[in-house]
């Protein structure tokens, strides 16, 4: 089960610290259910994402979320109807701010959460209290539970304003219900060492079958967290790629695809990022 450290980068005060942590599994599985990336103990976990594969069949996402300490992030992942073995990677924004300590980092931040009806389109959003901002987000479809041989995946997640996270997700071809739980991460507006202004950016893609986009990061700003929203027709588009940046650029990517027959749809990308002022 490799596990790399991928890059670490600054906000313009210096005071925040964010580095983009890896983990791919060693086997190939048709299911991966809550697959961790721990983050190092010094830092929380406030983002994070995941990558099934868009080939030859497709894995999809089914999850990718904060476990209840902020030590990691959590991914799950799943063919659906023709068998694709495949190797997931899960992805952690472990986060650091200076002249804080993390039990005190930790009384700064605020999950917010909220689980949707059962459906076979699930939909959930929460907003967070007023004092604090929006920094990352995430989603757990539970289908496991309601139907093991079907299947519900995600088709959205993403920041839908500065203090509220939405997600979606759907069956496909085999009428499968499923309950939604959406989560929103925000940190206090105003800390102990400075007031944190937060950057959302976003970029959209061309219509495609598989189609994808990667939304940057401002300078001056440090990655917290990304999402994205697949604007699909019937019969639909999956999001199998949610995953902060690998290279030394700070952006974040997503990407999803039809699956068993063309549909094509478009995808907003979005990022989010953090800096003291």
């Amino acid at each position: 089960m490799p596990q790399s450290t991928l890059h670490t980068f600054h906000d313009s005060s210096g005071k925040v610290t964010v580095t983009v942590f890896e983990r791919a599994a060693g086997n190939s599985q048709n299911h991966f259910i809550d697959y961790a990336r721990m983050v190092p103990d010094d830092m929380v976990a406030i983002g994070g994402g995941a990558v099934g594969t868009d080939t030859p069949h497709g894995a999809l996402l089914t999850a990718s979320y904060p476990n209840d300490a902020f030590s990691g992030w959590l991914a799950s992942s799943k063919d659906h109807n023709d068998p694709n073995p495949h190797k997931m990677k899960v992805y952690a924004i472990g986060l650091k701010i200076a002249g804080m300590s993390r039990n005190q980092l930790l009384d700064h931040l605020h999950v917010a959460r909220d689980t949707s009806e059962l459906a076979s389109h699930p939909e959930a959003a929460v907003t967070l209290p007023t004092d604090y901002v929006v920094v990352s987000g995430g989603f757990n479809v539970n289908w496991y539970d309601y139907n093991p041989n079907g299947g519900n995946l995600a088709t959205a997640s993403f920041p839908d304003s500065a203090f509220s996270w939405k997600a979606r997700s759907k069956d496909h071809y085999v009428a499968s219900k499923a309950v939604l739980t959406v989560y929103a991460i925000g940190i206090k507006k105003v800390l102990p060492v400075g007031t944190v202004e937060v950057s959302i950016q976003s970029e959209d893609s061309g219509s495609a079958g598989h189609p994808n986009a990667t939304a940057d990061v401002l300078p001056g700003f440090a990655l917290t967290g990304g999402g994205a929203d697949v604007h699909w027709t019937p019969p639909g588009n999956l999001l199998w790629q949610l995953r902060p940046t690998i290279t030394a650029e700070q952006d974040f990517t997503a990407g999803s695809k039809d699956h068993q027959v063309v549909s094509l749809a478009t995808l907003t990308a979005y990022s989010l990022a953090i800096r003291i002022v």
